[in-house]
């Protein structure tokens, strides 16, 4: 089975059901596919189902990483795109955290300062502790 190359850094910061819609599909597709899908109960057929809107390869590879999460009728609760799109999102905040103000990426993102704040926090850029604690 041929998987989509995905980050594995990006596979290590999601939830259980979220890592394996990305691994099965990859990134891009998963955040198209779980706009449709997201925040649902979801049926996951055996075979091709138009329903979907999947390919036969991708309903396989999805499956297949869902199985240890679909209960007796074969059904899985998706998480929403947004706790994706909010990952991707919460990775330019850091990586930018040098070149930008708190402020302007509040603006940006529309988010709050406080917010903003709170992701950066999130990083670990070794930075030491001022009272060596």
């Amino acid at each position: 089975m041929e998987f989509p190359d995905v980050d594995p850094a990006l596979l290590a910061t999601l939830p259980p059901v979220l890592r394996a819609v990305v691994k099965a599909l990859g990134f891009s597709r998963a955040q198209e596919w779980l706009r449709d899908y997201g925040g649902v109960n979801v049926h996951i057929p055996l075979k091709k189902s138009k329903a979907l809107g999947l390919q036969d390869d991708e309903l396989v590879r999805l499956r297949h990483m869902l199985q240890p999460h679909l209960d007796s009728n074969n059904r899985v609760t998706l998480p929403k795109a947004d706790k994706l799109l909010a990952v991707h999102r919460n990775a330019a905040i850091i990586s930018s955290a040098s070149k930008e103000s708190i402020a302007y990426q509040a603006r940006l993102y529309n988010l709050s300062s406080r917010q903003i704040t709170n992701i950066r926090g999130k990083s670990d850029d070794g930075q030491l502790d001022l009272f060596g604690e």
